[in-house]
């Protein structure tokens, strides 16, 4: 029997089994998951949005469903938390980020990570922070400010589903809502020691109107995690093809059989900096050493070369540009709705986004030609690494997790190693999947001086399952959970 004392501590796939054995009620974890957020959310800055009164009467729902005898799914009785970015529940706020002027801007539509999460038995309770349309790697914004890191509250968690990889870290909820246009399920789960689950591009559906088309970039919606257990229980609700999404896949995979599969005669690919990122030390040698558990494991791992003809900020830079194209569309079409954020907050929209933003009216076919055929050559490359193995490996971001600032707008690292970056995503070694649709995952590695290193493994294309066996594997034979004692021990 599973006792209240123990409810902060209960992963989601264990939630979820003692509710079903009647042991808990969804009411119970409910409330437990609004006290932690209550208790620590004032230190850490992670929950922007309580919506505790939906939480609640849809727990007493529930409830009266598994007294009943009705299996309400997979996730039954798990609380957890959703993304303010591109991420919406009826009634809700979608302030895409932070933004002031869309305080008041309630959603009448269901985003998927929400209304499947919900179909699947869970309750959210509420949403999580993020930067301005997410157009860099940490958290933070004017009307919010930044989120802090569980592991040291000077730190950002990353971005820009921040609140989201805090809020786990922490412990407040065992899941939560992440959506990717760079690495933004990656990038937080590395500095906040989390699992982020990036799947390949259509397995979870990414519902955008009025262009369901979106940008250059593979968009993805996905779980953060403490366990990989709980990674693979949230795809099972997650996935599944959706014809409002013009990339959507059909048919299942089973990522809870893919747990236990491992990795034998697997073959895998290391880099430490694809030949062209400047990389920490300090992550270099946590992945130096943690890549090598996978040859104890039975696979074979071998160094790969991609040659790229570019360089990292020529690719960043891209990035910059084709992303910047859906941020232009959405104050276009916010405008057109009568929210002209440019002429009513425009100190809100960050200086370094605006920048790119500003330039897509200027830019010619000729110039869109270009950044498509250096993504396509992205692609090739990858497409014929893939070739070779079945896995890609690599540190998930090229630092440490930085310091917060204090203007809204803090930002990664502007040079690293002596080389110049680009303080947006430069030090972000996870944008290749969003130009190529591979699937792939940041796990933990290690710490360094008492911060998280995140992991990055790829797979091949809709290889969704095999990406999961992989970190499965990993996991058991290199866990991270007590990790965790430093974000549970923190001063609140």
């Amino acid at each position: 029997m599973t006792t209240s004392s123990e409810l902060d501590t209960l992963s989601a796939a264990e939630t979820a089994r003692a509710v079903r054995a009647k042991e808990l009620s969804p009411v119970e974890t409910t409330e437990a998951a609004i006290e932690q957020i209550e208790r620590r959310n004032r230190t850490l800055n992670a929950v922007t949005h309580k919506g505790y009164d939906d939480a609640r009467t849809r727990a007493r729902q529930l409830e009266a469903r598994v007294v009943q005898g009705e299996d309400i799914g997979v996730l039954a009785g798990v609380p957890s938390l959703m993304k303010d970015l591109f991420g919406f529940k009826p009634g809700w706020p979608a302030t895409l980020g932070g933004l002031s002027a869309l305080t008041g801007n309630l959603a009448d539509t269901w985003s998927t990570f929400p209304a499947r999460v919900e179909s699947a038995g869970s309750i959210v309770v509420g949403q999580t922070n993020s930067p301005a349309f997410g157009f860099r790697g940490t958290t933070d914004n004017a009307t919010v400010g930044p989120t802090k890191n569980p592991f040291d509250l000077d730190r950002n968690p990353g971005g820009s589903s921040g609140g989201s990889a805090a809020a786990v870290s922490d412990g407040m909820v065992a899941l939560a809502g992440a959506t990717d246009g760079g690495g933004s399920i990656r990038i937080p789960s590395a500095w906040s020691g989390v699992v982020g689950f990036q799947p390949s591009a259509g397995r979870v559906p990414f519902v955008a109107r009025p262009n369901a088309f979106g940008t250059s970039c593979f968009l993805y919606e996905g779980p953060i995690t403490r366990t990989v257990e709980d990674s693979a229980l949230a795809m099972t609700a997650l996935h599944g093809y959706d014809p409002r999404d013009p990339t959507s896949l059909h048919g299942t995979v089973d990522f809870l059989g893919a747990l236990t599969r491992g990795v034998r005669d697997r073959r895998i690919g290391y880099t430490s900096d694809y030949g062209i990122f400047p990389v920490q030390k300090q992550v270099r040698d946590v992945v130096d050493e943690a890549v090598q558990t996978f040859e104890t494991l039975g696979a074979i791992v071998e160094p790969v070369d991609f040659n790229f003809p570019v360089s990292q900020q020529e690719l960043s830079d891209m990035w910059s540009r084709v992303t910047a194209f859906g941020v232009h569309e959405t104050l276009a079409s916010l405008a057109d709705n009568g929210v002209d954020l440019r002429a009513e907050s425009p100190h809100e929209l960050p200086r370094s986004m605006m920048r790119w933003v500003d330039l897509v009216p200027t830019l010619t076919a000729d110039d869109l030609i270009r950044d498509q055929r250096m993504r396509t050559g992205v692609y090739d490359r990858f497409a014929n690494a893939f070739e070779q193995y079945d896995y890609i490996v690599a540190p998930t971001l090229a630092c440490m997790p930085v310091l917060n600032g204090t203007d809204g707008e803090t930002q990664g690292p502007t040079e690293i190693n002596g080389k110049n970056i680009d303080p947006l995503i430069g030090w972000c070694m996870t944008y290749f999947t969003n130009f190529t649709g591979n699937p792939s995952a940041s796990v933990p590695a290690g710490l360094s001086d008492g911060l998280p290193v995140g992991m990055l493994v790829m797979g091949r294309r809709h290889d969704d399952a095999g990406v999961m066996s992989a970190i499965a594997a990993f996991e058991q034979a290199r866990p991270w959970s007590q990790h965790y004692s430093i974000p549970d021990t923190r001063s609140l």
